[in-house]
């Protein structure tokens, strides 16, 4: 498929090469907190096919490929598929899914800031909720843009919201943290500067929405989820701040919402941003 290579990142300061986040210590319950319902994983595997015109010999590489998520129904289907990740824990769970290694999948543990991998391998590169986590994602996008082929197509993937309930919890939460003097960091890239890079590189970019769906979680799951710490954004508050900040806002929702059975409805979409002509 493709040799093993020594990466150079070229046009990026390798003093920003610094450790991504690995999802070891979630990896059991990442699909239970992010998965996506059947019927919308379905939409978004025909929405990226015929994006990018696939045809039995389009070869797929992703970044931060996880447990497979967006990945697995395009390996289902025969698709050349490659994947990077820091997680060894989190490719267990995506070699559980698809029943060990099939012939069309390569799983390598790397850092996506420097993939061991020659330059125009793929037809199709896609980050899916991958650059808003890394604090050098640049260097992410640089080796992107160096793996592709002249010709290939990159799909930057991410989940919004039109109306989110959950939006109401995440805005009392950060509240809560800036009264302990702890507001949260943001490791990676906005939307907005991932945008603005793929244009000033040639990008000819589209937007897409590849499907829209309805979701609901009671209360006490929405504090159960803050309370586990299964998002990452938690993982940085020190363990003291932490236990006083979940007190709060428990005592918030108490009072905000007759009960923890009480449901909480969220609109949301998956969408794409597809970039042509940019490698």
């Amino acid at each position: 498929m493709f040799n093993l290579y020594q990466p150079r990142c070229q046009g990026v300061d390798q003093g920003e090469l610094i450790l991504s986040i690995s999802f070891d210590r979630v990896a059991s319950i990442y699909d239970a907190t992010r998965g996506l319902p059947e019927s919308v994983s379905e939409q978004v595997t025909e929405c990226i096919l015929r994006i990018v015109s696939a045809t039995p010999d389009t070869k797929f590489f992703e970044p931060g490929i996880g447990t497979g998520r967006i990945a697995v129904p395009l390996i289902q289907k025969g698709y050349s598929y490659t994947g990077v990740d820091i997680s060894e824990k989190m490719m267990d769970e995506l070699r559980c899914k698809v029943e060990g290694l099939p012939n069309n999948l390569t799983l390598l543990k790397a850092n996506a800031t420097s993939l061991p991998v020659e330059d125009n391998c793929f037809d199709v590169a896609l980050t899916v909720h991958l650059l808003h986590l890394v604090p050098a994602w640049r260097a992410v996008l640089a080796e992107i843009r160096r793996v592709l082929k002249p010709d290939g197509v990159f799909l930057h993937c991410h989940s919004s919201a039109s109306f989110s309930g959950y939006d109401i919890f995440e805005k009392q939460w950060k509240t809560i943290l800036q009264q302990h003097e702890f507001p949260l960091a943001r490791y990676g890239a906005t939307e907005a500067e991932v945008m603005e890079v793929l244009t000033e590189q040639g990008g000819m970019l589209e937007k897409v929405t590849a499907a829209e769906w309805n979701s609901s979680r009671t209360v006490g799951e929405l504090l159960y989820t803050y309370q586990g710490r299964f998002f990452s954004s938690s993982w940085q508050i020190p363990d003291n701040i932490f236990s006083q900040a979940i007190q709060e806002l428990k005592d918030w929702a108490l009072r905000t919402y007759e009960s923890q059975e009480t449901v909480i409805y969220s609109n949301s979409r998956f969408e794409l941003t597809v970039a042509r002509h940019w490698s």
